[in-house]
């Protein structure tokens, strides 16, 4: 029995090298292991694309005078969507084996446009672009799920401060209501890690939610029933990014 045993043995190391090719190996765990792990400080940048829109825009229903149609109740929507991109720079701190303090310094560029329709006939009185470019200081906490060989999913949540550089009145591109220059967000999102020998490559999901009325109480001359006819209005985006970390 034994005899059988140490050549059964044998022949199996002989053979194993030929079965594997069937087998479902492994994946390579790349190099940057050793290196994720040895140090808690990892820096990068991100590429994204972005849709901005308003929600929670609340009219304050008073009746506004437009010249050469005379008096009405203006309401205000968002009916098309329109595409942005972002640019990011990664400080990412280990706090601990699977939770990571992240800074997500970048630059926002984005496009909103904002319909004024009558309340009585539902007519469009003004489809007005506002156009959207900010500084964005995000501080987010990151908590990502155990590795698996090269791919680790991830959620992440924290607060967005922006700075708006294009909130003021522009009456060259017929926008005729001004935002506040500071916005803070709350940020909600999902991603996934997938490991190269070098680097560290991310897909993110994050929405951005406005914490606070936007609305600037500056009103345009000639055209002031725009922002009279406004109460309140939020920000929102959804964006999409792939950042590579080292």
């Amino acid at each position: 029995m034994v005899f059988f045993q140490t050549n059964a043995q044998i022949w199996w190391k002989k053979q194993k090298p030929y079965v594997s090719i069937w087998e479902y190996p492994r994946a390579k765990e790349m190099n940057l292991l050793d290196r994720e792990y040895s140090r808690n400080l990892h820096f990068g940048f991100g590429l994204g694309v972005n849709a901005f829109d308003f929600s929670r825009i609340r009219s304050s229903g008073n009746t506004v005078f437009i010249p050469g149609q005379g008096n009405t109740i203006l309401y205000a929507d968002v009916i098309h969507l329109k595409p942005g991109f972002n640019i990011n720079a990664i400080v990412d701190y280990r706090l601990v084996t699977n939770l990571d303090i992240r800074f997500v310094p970048g630059i926002f560029f984005g496009q909103r446009e904002l319909d004024f329709y009558r309340y009585d006939t539902k007519g469009l009185v003004r489809a007005m672009p506002i156009a959207s470019n900010y500084l964005e200081f995000p501080i987010v906490l990151k908590y990502s799920a155990d590795r698996y060989t090269n791919f680790k999913p991830y959620i992440l949540t924290g607060l967005n401060t922006r700075v708006n550089l294009s909130s003021a009145i522009n009456t060259d591109s017929e926008r005729y209501i001004a935002l506040i220059k500071f916005e803070p967000f709350a940020e909600i999102g999902l991603g996934f890690d997938f490991y190269f020998d070098y680097f560290r490559m991310s897909t993110e999901l994050k929405i951005s939610a406005g914490l606070i009325n936007c609305l600037d109480n500056t009103e345009a001359p000639g055209y002031e029933y725009y922002r009279q006819s406004l109460k309140s209005i939020h920000s929102n985006t959804v964006g999409f990014t792939i950042s590579f970390e080292l």
